[in-house]
């Protein structure tokens, strides 16, 4: 997994008017104070540069402070329990969303970043794009061969996630298929990002195919799955950081920074929930690759 260099920015004291308090009085982050932080795995690095330039400590222990494990859906119902004080995560899952009502918890979130869901084959695959209409016919299971989409005749194995992870819940609000997305077989669903690309990328009838990820985790954490696999380009236009910041790559959606909505004002989560929607946690983003919302 590929580790960034701490950023340069120095954060020891923060100004509590970023949460609206008097702006004479300042409140200062240690390792005993700082908030329970979890979240998506492609939040992973914002999280390690948060924490370490928030407690002014090297990037390994800031990655030993907080835990982003466990599927999206798992770490938004922690918060919700009071595991968590605050995330760094992708979409909302509907479960996520019945189990806070349940709860009668409500949440604060704001979009720090936008990212992309993207679509891997095999380097060995000779299809370089896919239409908006033919990954959907491949995952309500009309389009079944890559023959039908411009590639060899061979059948398409259309890899999809578990229902609670991160990336299926973008899958299922970017495509919207509803009750017509195909029921997967076991073997082809898979519970982990990284078993995801392994399947794409390095299992046996790779070359047959089809799965999806976020762009970052793959581009800024797996970086080196690229050796054996594509990331396709859908409708004409291929991923990038601009094609995601721009909206003309068609799968983009945006990732949160979450607390629950009665934190106090003066409370440790809430003044680095400011902190990071600051032009200062933009400006640290930034620094980590991401695609920051301004």
């Amino acid at each position: 997994m590929k580790k960034t260099v701490a950023a340069a920015l120095t954060l020891t004291t923060v100004c509590a008017c970023l949460a609206g308090c008097a702006p004479k009085s300042t409140f200062t982050f240690t390792e005993d104070n700082y908030p329970k932080m979890g979240g998506s795995l492609a939040n992973l690095p914002l999280g390690e540069a948060v924490t370490a330039t928030v407690l002014n400590i090297d990037r390994e222990k800031a990655s030993s402070m907080i835990k982003f494990e466990g599927s999206t859906t798992d770490n938004y119902i922690a918060l919700a329990d009071g595991e968590f004080d605050i995330l760094l995560a992708y979409e909302m899952s509907e479960e996520a969303k019945e189990y806070c009502s349940e709860k009668s918890t409500e949440l604060e979130m704001t979009a720090i970043g936008a990212d992309a869901l993207v679509f891997i084959c095999s380097l060995e695959n000779e299809v370089e794009n896919l239409t908006s209409e033919n990954i959907e016919k491949i995952y309500t299971g009309e389009v079944t061969n890559w023959s039908e989409v411009g590639g060899s005749d061979h059948p398409i194995i259309a890899y999809q996630r578990n229902k609670d992870s991160g990336s299926q819940t973008l899958f299922d609000k970017l495509l919207n298929l509803g009750d017509r997305l195909t029921d997967a077989p076991q073997e082809t669903r898979i519970d982990s990002m990284i078993g995801l690309l392994e399947a794409v990328a390095d299992y046996e009838n790779s070359e047959d195919a089809l799965g999806y990820t976020v762009y970052y985790y793959l581009t800024n954490m797996e970086e080196e799955k690229l050796g054996t696999s594509k990331i396709l380009a859908v409708d004409g236009i291929s991923p990038t950081n601009d094609t995601i910041a721009d909206g003309s790559y068609p799968y983009t959606n945006d990732f949160y920074v979450v607390i629950r909505k009665d934190a106090a004002p003066d409370s440790p989560e809430r003044i680095l929930y400011n902190w990071i929607i600051s032009e200062q946690g933009k400006e640290l983003a930034e620094k980590e690759n991401y695609v920051v919302k301004r």
